[in-house]
């Protein structure tokens, strides 16, 4: 028996493509029905019968940008043998691709843009941003305990990470020579190291004690 084509699941996806392709010549607020419609070469009653409207569209096409974006990041990061070298592999992608401007960027500033009145924008960014961070703990985890770092500081310390990457991204891509990748590559695994004493043999345990004391200076200020 032959198996069952989902048709409806199949023009779905060309239609998302085809509104790829506009948004990334055009970007969103350039972008009409109407050429979505000629880009896929269909009618407007088969486009609002799978999407009634553009939003519909947008949050479809900024789900699959996202999808393709994981697809990449997994083939990229499937020689790494440790999540340190899993980080530094995204720090690297990060800091030396070529500024592209592309669907996932620009969607992305664009729902940035948007989230104050679009709760449906701000919750999908709002969960693309936690599992990243979620991603950068899971990679730091261990160098992080064995640092003597508590869960509250490693998620700290994601959010950092996190964080610096965003706005390094944005910064090159509004001025690719506006910083020395190189430099700040190199300046930010010294950080990560320095943090989570990987220097030299006695540097874990100098971020061990420092660590404690930490955890002492708050305990002494809860009891006062």
């Amino acid at each position: 028996m032959a198996e069952r084509v989902d048709v409806g699941l199949i023009r779905r996806a060309q239609i998302v493509e085809a509104a790829c392709r506009v948004i990334h010549r055009k970007g969103i607020q350039g972008t009409s029905l109407a050429e979505i419609e000629q880009e896929a070469g269909i009618s407007r009653g088969v486009l609002t019968y799978h999407f009634p409207s553009k939003e519909d569209i947008t949050l479809a096409v900024f789900d699959a940008t996202i999808e393709r974006l994981k697809a990449g990041a997994d083939a990229d990061f499937a020689g790494a043998r440790s999540g340190r070298e899993r980080l530094d592999i995204a720090l690297d992608f990060v800091l030396n691709r070529k500024p592209t401007n592309d669907e996932f960027d620009t969607l992305n500033y664009t729902f940035l843009a948007q989230m104050s009145h679009r709760e449906d924008f701000r919750t999908r960014l709002a969960a693309e941003y936690a599992e990243i961070r979620s991603k950068i703990a899971e990679d730091l985890e261990e160098s992080a305990r064995q640092a003597g770092l508590q869960d509250d500081e490693l998620q700290a310390l994601a959010a950092i990470v996190h964080g610096a990457l965003s706005g390094l991204v944005m910064q090159v891509n509004v001025d690719p020579q506006a910083i020395d990748r190189a430099a700040v590559l190199r300046t930010l695994k010294a950080i990560l190291k320095s943090y989570l004493g990987e220097h030299q043999p006695g540097a874990k345990r100098k971020a061990r004690h420092s660590v404690q004391s930490r955890s002492r200076q708050r305990a002494r200020a809860k009891g006062k």
